[in-house]
């Protein structure tokens, strides 16, 4: 079942599906909307990244605290501006069509 949450003053919608992975190894890739613009600016649902929580969260952006599956790496924090849909990974800006790579290159 879905798992969706609201952020940014209501105008991002962050949604997981969770997977059961492995026995008691839930991942739950994230999505988001902004539905300001009814756009989506992150489609990682297919992927194996995990979201673990959210930080720093104003009213145009949020930072998503990410972890590949199956986690025995460090995490990466990915932000996300709702204004420019700019995604940044580390301070740098990051291509959309790029991301699964910069976020596997940041571990």
């Amino acid at each position: 079942m879905n798992e969706t949450t609201f952020h940014c003053e209501g105008r991002l919608a962050i949604t997981v599906e969770p997977r059961e992975m492995r026995m008691s190894h839930w991942l739950y890739a994230p999505q988001l909307v902004d539905l300001q613009q009814q756009k989506v600016l992150l489609d990682l649902s297919e992927s194996l990244w995990d979201l673990l929580g959210t930080a720093d969260e104003t009213a145009n952006g949020i930072e998503l605290v990410l972890r590949k599956y199956p986690g025995d790496r460090a995490s990466v924090r990915l932000r996300v501006d709702l204004d420019s849909g700019e995604l940044k990974l580390g301070g740098r800006t990051v291509d959309p069509s790029q991301l699964l790579s910069a976020l596997g290159s940041a571990l």
